[in-house]
Parts: structure tokens; C-alpha cells; sequence
């Protein structure tokens, strides 16, 4: 009888634990979080085969990242790179205004002494490539990032030391 009341709890336990790990879309969030009813994740945005050189898919996760004073739900491709056997990002934000986000991010450069931003071009449209710096050692140390909107998505890749990399990642992509 003791041994069915601990399964009964447990059972009951782990269906309280499911029903709170399952996606809130119906806006009941707390705190700074961003997400509607209208969110959809694009999995098929993630490259995962054919990836550039010394790039290796490790898998595809939902996340939330902070962007300006808010935190964003994303989907995020996570890759291994041989530099440092760091990781590189594809993070995808849904949103109906993709250039705000674009705006928003960006923001959050406006006291920086240097320049972060690049125009460049892949996949016949335009992106940003981002530099912030991190010191190691004393050293000033580059860190890229690409960033760019489709219709309906704001997508950032990065970030990583070798921006070649990132550009690559960001072109596999083929948004």
C-alpha cells in the first residue's frame, strides 16, 4: 500500500513538473519576457548538414536572450567550431516587427567608444556584422556576430573570434 501512495505522489508530481515545462504561450509570463500567442519557432532555419569548414551541428534548443532590457524568446542552433572549441549561436527571434528588434539590439552599443557595426551582404541581402571586444590577458580580443531580419524574424549568428566563421555559418543559413 506505502509503495502505491509513492507512485500516486510521484506520478502526480511528475505531471505538475511536464505542465510546467510546457511552453506558456498565453502571455502569463512574469518579468520582461516577449512572447504571444503568434510565436513560431523555425527549425528548418538551422543548417544542419553541408556546414562550412571546422563547423559541427551539436543541436537546436528554445531559449530566451536578453536584448536591450528585455528578454526574447529565440530558438537557438547551437554549433562547435574548432577555434578554442568555443560555440557559435544561430539564434532565430519571431516577431511581426523584425527591424524594431534590429533597432533594439543595436541600442545597446550606443556608449561604445568604437564603431560595432559593418554593412555587409550574403544570400542577396544585407546584414550587420557586430564587434564588442572582451579583454584576456590585457588583450583586446574581437568578438563577431552577423545580424539580419527575413519578414518575420530578426536572426543573429556568433558569436565567435573568427568572423569568417560567423559569416560562413550565417550564409549556411540560407536566409
Amino acid at each position: 500500500m506505502f509503495k502505491k501512495i509513492i507512485l500516486l505522489i510521484m506520478l502526480l508530481a511528475v505531471a505538475a513538473f511536464v505542465s510546467g515545462c510546457i511552453d506558456d504561450k498565453t502571455g502569463n509570463n512574469t518579468g520582461n519576457n516577449t512572447v504571444n500567442k503568434t510565436d513560431t519557432i523555425k527549425y528548418e532555419q538551422m543548417p544542419t548538414v553541408n556546414l562550412p569548414s571546422g563547423i559541427t551541428f551539436i543541436g537546436v534548443t528554445e531559449t530566451y536572450v536578453q536584448i536591450g532590457n528585455s528578454s526574447r524568446k529565440a530558438i537557438e542552433g547551437i554549433y562547435k567550431t574548432d577555434i578554442d572549441d568555443l560555440d557559435v549561436n544561430i539564434d532565430v527571434f519571431n516577431t511581426e516587427t523584425p527591424q524594431v528588434l534590429i533597432d533594439e539590439y543595436k541600442s545597446q552599443y550606443k556608449n561604445a567608444s568604437y564603431n560595432p557595426f559593418t554593412e555587409i551582404s550574403f544570400n542577396d541581402h544585407k546584414a550587420t556584422q557586430v564587434i564588442r571586444y572582451r579583454t584576456k590577458n590585457g588583450t583586446q580580443i574581437p568578438i563577431y556576430s552577423v545580424i539580419w531580419t527575413t519578414k518575420d524574424s530578426m536572426i543573429k549568428v556568433g558569436p565567435s573570434t573568427d568572423a569568417k566563421k560567423v559569416i560562413n555559418l550565417a550564409t549556411a543559413t540560407n536566409s
